[in-house]
Protein backbone atom coordinates (compact mmCIF):
# COMPACT_ATOMS: atom_id res chain seq x y z
CA UNK A 1 0.00 0.00 0.00
CA UNK A 2 1.54 3.72 -0.79
CA UNK A 3 1.92 6.09 1.80
CA UNK A 4 0.41 9.52 1.50
CA UNK A 5 3.02 12.46 1.64
CA UNK A 6 1.57 14.49 4.83
CA UNK A 7 -0.19 17.42 3.56
CA UNK A 8 2.26 19.99 5.15
CA UNK A 9 5.07 18.22 3.57
CA UNK A 10 4.12 18.78 0.33
CA UNK A 11 3.12 22.07 0.56
CA UNK A 12 6.93 23.32 2.05
CA UNK A 13 8.35 21.20 -1.04
CA UNK A 14 6.16 23.01 -3.21
CA UNK A 15 7.46 26.38 -1.90
CA UNK A 16 11.08 25.48 -1.47
CA UNK A 17 11.02 24.20 -5.19
CA UNK A 18 9.12 27.28 -6.31
CA UNK A 19 12.12 29.44 -4.36
CA UNK A 20 14.65 27.90 -6.33
CA UNK A 21 13.17 28.47 -9.71
CA UNK A 22 13.83 32.47 -9.31
CA UNK A 23 16.12 33.07 -6.32
CA UNK A 24 16.09 36.88 -7.35
CA UNK A 25 12.58 37.42 -7.11
CA UNK A 26 12.31 37.39 -2.90
CA UNK A 27 15.25 39.16 -1.76
CA UNK A 28 16.46 39.06 1.41
CA UNK A 29 14.93 41.49 3.86
CA UNK A 30 17.90 43.74 5.70
CA UNK A 31 18.45 42.94 9.07
CA UNK A 32 16.85 45.19 12.00
CA UNK A 33 19.42 48.07 12.48
CA UNK A 34 20.73 47.94 8.89
CA UNK A 35 21.37 51.11 7.02
CA UNK A 36 21.60 51.28 3.35
CA UNK A 37 25.04 53.76 2.38
CA UNK A 38 25.47 55.17 -0.42
CA UNK A 39 28.95 56.39 -1.85
CA UNK A 40 30.04 59.14 -3.78
CA UNK A 41 29.89 57.77 -6.60
CA UNK A 42 26.34 55.70 -6.41
CA UNK A 43 27.43 52.37 -4.86
CA UNK A 44 25.34 50.87 -2.28
CA UNK A 45 25.93 48.71 0.62
CA UNK A 46 23.69 47.56 3.54
CA UNK A 47 25.69 48.20 6.74
CA UNK A 48 24.39 46.40 10.46
CA UNK A 49 23.50 48.26 13.02
CA UNK A 50 27.25 49.46 14.94
CA UNK A 51 29.42 48.02 11.94
CA UNK A 52 32.87 47.46 11.50
CA UNK A 53 34.65 50.09 9.19
CA UNK A 54 38.02 50.17 8.21
CA UNK A 55 39.55 53.52 6.71
CA UNK A 56 41.49 54.11 4.04
CA UNK A 57 41.43 57.86 4.02
CA UNK A 58 42.53 60.01 6.96
CA UNK A 59 39.33 62.50 6.26
CA UNK A 60 37.18 59.67 5.89
CA UNK A 61 38.17 58.16 9.28
CA UNK A 62 37.71 61.79 11.12
CA UNK A 63 33.62 61.63 9.28
CA UNK A 64 33.05 58.55 10.43
CA UNK A 65 34.51 59.36 14.15
CA UNK A 66 32.44 62.54 14.02
CA UNK A 67 29.19 60.99 13.30
CA UNK A 68 28.97 58.50 16.36
CA UNK A 69 31.05 56.06 14.40
CA UNK A 70 33.74 53.62 15.91
CA UNK A 71 36.64 51.90 13.51
CA UNK A 72 38.75 49.26 13.18
CA UNK A 73 41.26 49.87 11.10
CA UNK A 74 42.91 53.28 9.30
CA UNK A 75 45.86 54.16 7.85
CA UNK A 76 48.90 56.12 8.37
CA UNK A 77 47.57 59.32 7.21
CA UNK A 78 44.69 59.35 10.05
CA UNK A 79 46.99 59.10 12.42
CA UNK A 80 49.73 61.64 11.11
CA UNK A 81 46.99 64.18 10.18
CA UNK A 82 44.03 63.87 12.15
CA UNK A 83 45.43 62.65 15.17
CA UNK A 84 43.81 59.54 15.54
CA UNK A 85 45.17 56.97 17.81
CA UNK A 86 45.45 52.93 17.11
CA UNK A 87 46.06 50.26 19.29
CA UNK A 88 43.30 48.51 21.27
CA UNK A 89 40.00 48.62 19.07
CA UNK A 90 41.76 50.16 15.98
CA UNK A 91 44.33 48.73 13.78
CA UNK A 92 47.12 50.13 11.42
CA UNK A 93 46.26 48.99 8.33
CA UNK A 94 49.27 50.50 6.07
CA UNK A 95 49.41 53.70 4.59
CA UNK A 96 46.62 55.78 2.54
CA UNK A 97 48.40 54.80 -1.05
CA UNK A 98 49.71 51.23 0.31
CA UNK A 99 46.95 49.61 2.19
CA UNK A 100 47.33 46.33 3.28
CA UNK A 101 44.58 44.13 2.05
CA UNK A 102 45.60 41.31 4.05
CA UNK A 103 45.16 42.99 7.35
CA UNK A 104 42.30 44.81 6.21
CA UNK A 105 40.51 41.40 5.54
CA UNK A 106 42.06 40.11 9.05
CA UNK A 107 39.64 42.89 10.46
CA UNK A 108 36.98 41.28 9.01
CA UNK A 109 34.95 44.58 8.27
CA UNK A 110 31.37 45.41 7.27
CA UNK A 111 32.85 48.24 5.27
CA UNK A 112 35.68 49.52 3.79
CA UNK A 113 35.85 54.09 2.91
CA UNK A 114 37.88 54.76 0.11
CA UNK A 115 39.19 57.85 -1.98
CA UNK A 116 37.76 57.89 -5.69
CA UNK A 117 40.23 60.01 -5.95
CA UNK A 118 43.45 57.65 -5.61
CA UNK A 119 44.03 55.29 -8.65
CA UNK A 120 45.53 53.09 -5.59
CA UNK A 121 41.79 52.80 -3.96
CA UNK A 122 39.98 52.57 -7.09
CA UNK A 123 42.72 49.12 -8.15
CA UNK A 124 41.25 47.84 -4.80
CA UNK A 125 37.22 47.24 -5.76
CA UNK A 126 38.39 43.51 -7.61
CA UNK A 127 39.79 42.38 -4.54
CA UNK A 128 37.44 43.63 -1.97
CA UNK A 129 34.75 42.38 -4.50
CA UNK A 130 36.05 39.31 -4.61
CA UNK A 131 36.65 39.02 -1.10
CA UNK A 132 33.31 39.96 -0.50
CA UNK A 133 34.34 43.15 1.41
CA UNK A 134 31.42 45.70 1.21
CA UNK A 135 32.90 48.98 0.16
CA UNK A 136 31.86 52.47 -1.22
CA UNK A 137 34.64 55.45 -2.84
CA UNK A 138 34.15 59.11 -1.52
CA UNK A 139 35.38 62.15 -2.96
CA UNK A 140 35.43 65.40 -0.59
CA UNK A 141 36.97 68.93 -2.10
CA UNK A 142 34.23 71.32 -0.63
CA UNK A 143 32.18 71.94 2.04
CA UNK A 144 29.91 70.95 0.04
CA UNK A 145 31.08 67.40 -0.09
CA UNK A 146 31.53 67.46 3.29
CA UNK A 147 27.99 67.94 4.11
CA UNK A 148 26.77 64.98 2.13
CA UNK A 149 29.53 62.56 3.56
CA UNK A 150 28.46 63.50 6.89
CA UNK A 151 24.54 63.59 6.14
CA UNK A 152 25.08 59.60 5.03
CA UNK A 153 27.65 59.34 8.21
CA UNK A 154 25.50 60.57 10.89
CA UNK A 155 22.10 58.81 9.38
CA UNK A 156 24.45 55.28 9.43
CA UNK A 157 24.94 55.82 12.59
CA UNK A 158 21.81 56.69 13.89
CA UNK A 159 22.78 60.30 14.66
CA UNK A 160 19.18 62.26 16.33
CA UNK A 161 20.31 65.35 14.11
CA UNK A 162 22.81 66.29 17.32
CA UNK A 163 26.22 66.05 15.63
CA UNK A 164 25.08 66.93 12.00
CA UNK A 165 23.81 69.91 13.29
CA UNK A 166 26.86 70.37 15.43
CA UNK A 167 29.43 69.63 13.27
CA UNK A 168 27.78 70.65 9.61
CA UNK A 169 25.04 73.26 10.17
CA UNK A 170 26.50 75.56 12.86
CA UNK A 171 29.67 75.39 10.99
CA UNK A 172 27.82 76.41 8.03
CA UNK A 173 26.14 79.07 9.63
CA UNK A 174 29.32 80.46 10.39
CA UNK A 175 30.68 80.24 6.77
CA UNK A 176 27.77 82.29 5.21
CA UNK A 177 28.05 84.89 7.67
CA UNK A 178 31.43 85.17 7.06
CA UNK A 179 30.76 85.47 3.02
CA UNK A 180 28.30 88.06 3.37
CA UNK A 181 30.21 90.24 5.06
CA UNK A 182 33.35 89.60 2.69
CA UNK A 183 30.86 89.88 -0.53
CA UNK A 184 29.26 93.15 1.09
CA UNK A 185 32.89 94.82 1.14
CA UNK A 186 34.44 93.43 -1.70
CA UNK A 187 31.59 94.41 -3.95
CA UNK A 188 32.94 97.02 -6.00
CA UNK A 189 36.61 96.67 -5.93
CA UNK A 190 37.25 92.81 -5.36
CA UNK A 191 41.22 91.90 -4.30
CA UNK A 192 43.42 90.65 -6.98
CA UNK A 193 44.99 87.29 -5.48
CA UNK A 194 47.82 84.76 -6.58
CA UNK A 195 47.44 81.24 -5.06
CA UNK A 196 50.40 79.32 -5.55
CA UNK A 197 50.70 75.59 -4.23
CA UNK A 198 54.49 74.60 -3.55
CA UNK A 199 56.41 71.57 -2.81
CA UNK A 200 60.39 70.69 -2.94
CA UNK A 201 61.21 70.67 -6.44
CA UNK A 202 57.88 73.10 -7.92
CA UNK A 203 55.45 75.78 -7.66
CA UNK A 204 52.76 75.45 -9.48
CA UNK A 205 49.34 78.36 -9.67
CA UNK A 206 45.90 76.67 -8.60
CA UNK A 207 42.26 78.08 -8.86
CA UNK A 208 39.17 76.46 -7.53
CA UNK A 209 40.95 73.27 -8.31
CA UNK A 210 42.21 73.47 -4.75
CA UNK A 211 40.66 74.38 -1.46
CA UNK A 212 41.90 77.54 -0.76
CA UNK A 213 41.14 78.71 -4.40
CA UNK A 214 37.52 77.78 -3.99
CA UNK A 215 37.18 79.77 -0.40
CA UNK A 216 38.75 82.67 -2.15
CA UNK A 217 36.55 82.53 -5.17
CA UNK A 218 33.41 82.61 -2.67
CA UNK A 219 35.00 85.16 -0.17
CA UNK A 220 35.02 87.68 -3.31
CA UNK A 221 38.82 87.94 -3.60
CA UNK A 222 39.72 87.71 -7.75
CA UNK A 223 42.13 85.03 -9.18
CA UNK A 224 45.12 86.49 -11.34
CA UNK A 225 45.57 82.86 -12.74
CA UNK A 226 41.93 83.33 -14.34
CA UNK A 227 43.33 85.78 -16.81
CA UNK A 228 46.57 83.91 -17.51
CA UNK A 229 45.82 79.85 -17.75
CA UNK A 230 49.43 79.30 -18.76
CA UNK A 231 49.98 80.34 -15.25
CA UNK A 232 48.57 76.48 -14.41
CA UNK A 233 50.70 74.36 -16.51
CA UNK A 234 54.25 76.11 -15.72
CA UNK A 235 54.55 79.24 -13.28
CA UNK A 236 56.59 82.32 -14.63
CA UNK A 237 58.20 84.58 -12.41
CA UNK A 238 58.07 87.61 -14.86
CA UNK A 239 54.10 87.23 -15.43
CA UNK A 240 53.76 87.17 -11.51
CA UNK A 241 55.80 90.78 -11.40
CA UNK A 242 54.14 91.63 -14.43
CA UNK A 243 50.51 91.14 -12.95
CA UNK A 244 51.33 92.50 -9.56
CA UNK A 245 48.74 91.10 -7.34
CA UNK A 246 47.46 92.49 -4.31
CA UNK A 247 48.21 89.16 -2.40
CA UNK A 248 50.29 86.08 -3.13
CA UNK A 249 48.96 82.87 -0.87
CA UNK A 250 51.27 79.89 -0.94
CA UNK A 251 49.85 76.21 -0.18
CA UNK A 252 52.61 73.73 0.58
CA UNK A 253 52.83 70.16 0.14
CA UNK A 254 54.75 67.25 1.83
CA UNK A 255 57.50 69.46 3.80
CA UNK A 256 56.73 72.95 4.68
CA UNK A 257 60.26 74.04 5.03
CA UNK A 258 61.49 72.02 1.90
CA UNK A 259 58.74 74.00 -0.01
CA UNK A 260 59.40 77.25 0.96
CA UNK A 261 63.17 76.94 0.75
CA UNK A 262 62.28 76.02 -3.11
CA UNK A 263 60.33 79.27 -3.28
CA UNK A 264 63.30 81.20 -1.59
CA UNK A 265 65.96 79.91 -4.41
CA UNK A 266 63.40 79.53 -7.42
CA UNK A 267 60.98 82.60 -6.83
CA UNK A 268 62.08 85.10 -4.30
CA UNK A 269 65.79 85.50 -5.28
CA UNK A 270 64.46 87.02 -8.34
CA UNK A 271 65.71 90.88 -7.78
CA UNK A 272 61.89 92.21 -8.74
CA UNK A 273 60.33 90.33 -6.11
CA UNK A 274 61.10 92.10 -3.24
CA UNK A 275 59.51 95.02 -5.31
CA UNK A 276 55.84 93.48 -5.56
CA UNK A 277 52.92 95.24 -3.61
CA UNK A 278 52.20 91.96 -2.18
CA UNK A 279 55.60 91.43 -0.72
CA UNK A 280 56.02 95.22 0.36
CA UNK A 281 52.97 95.22 2.03
CA UNK A 282 52.88 91.99 4.11
CA UNK A 283 50.52 90.04 1.98
CA UNK A 284 52.77 87.04 0.44
CA UNK A 285 51.18 84.62 3.51
CA UNK A 286 51.96 80.63 3.40
CA UNK A 287 48.92 78.82 4.51
CA UNK A 288 48.80 76.35 7.30
CA UNK A 289 48.51 72.82 6.33
CA UNK A 290 45.94 71.76 8.82
CA UNK A 291 43.41 74.58 7.27
CA UNK A 292 44.11 74.53 3.74
CA UNK A 293 46.26 70.80 2.67
CA UNK A 294 44.40 68.95 4.80
CA UNK A 295 40.72 68.59 4.96
CA UNK A 296 39.58 70.79 7.68
CA UNK A 297 35.94 69.10 8.30
CA UNK A 298 34.18 70.27 10.98
CA UNK A 299 37.03 73.27 11.23
CA UNK A 300 36.00 74.43 7.85
CA UNK A 301 34.57 78.06 9.01
CA UNK A 302 37.56 78.45 10.38
CA UNK A 303 39.43 78.23 7.29
CA UNK A 304 37.16 80.79 5.78
CA UNK A 305 37.91 82.94 8.87
CA UNK A 306 41.41 82.52 7.80
CA UNK A 307 41.29 83.66 4.94
CA UNK A 308 38.60 85.98 5.26
CA UNK A 309 40.42 88.56 8.35
CA UNK A 310 43.74 88.84 6.21
CA UNK A 311 41.89 90.06 3.34
CA UNK A 312 39.32 92.45 5.21
CA UNK A 313 42.24 93.90 7.38
CA UNK A 314 44.71 94.42 4.23
CA UNK A 315 42.13 95.86 2.21
CA UNK A 316 41.16 98.69 4.91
Amino acid sequence: MKRRIPLIFALCLLLLLSGCTNPAAQPAPAPPGAYTLTDTLGNTASLPENPRVVSLYGSFSQCWLLSGGTLCGVTADAVEEHGIETGGDIALVGSVKEPSLEQIAALSPDYVLLSADLTQHLALDAALSDMQIPHGYFRMDTFEDYSRIMAEFCTANGDDGTRYAQYVTEVENRIDTIKTKTAATFAENPPRVLLLRAYSTGVKAKTDDNLAGVILDELGAYNIAYDAPGMLEELSVEAIITADPDFIFVTTMGSAEAAEAYMLEAVESNPAWAGMSAVQNGRYIFLPKDLFHYKPLNRWDESYAYLAEILLEKTE
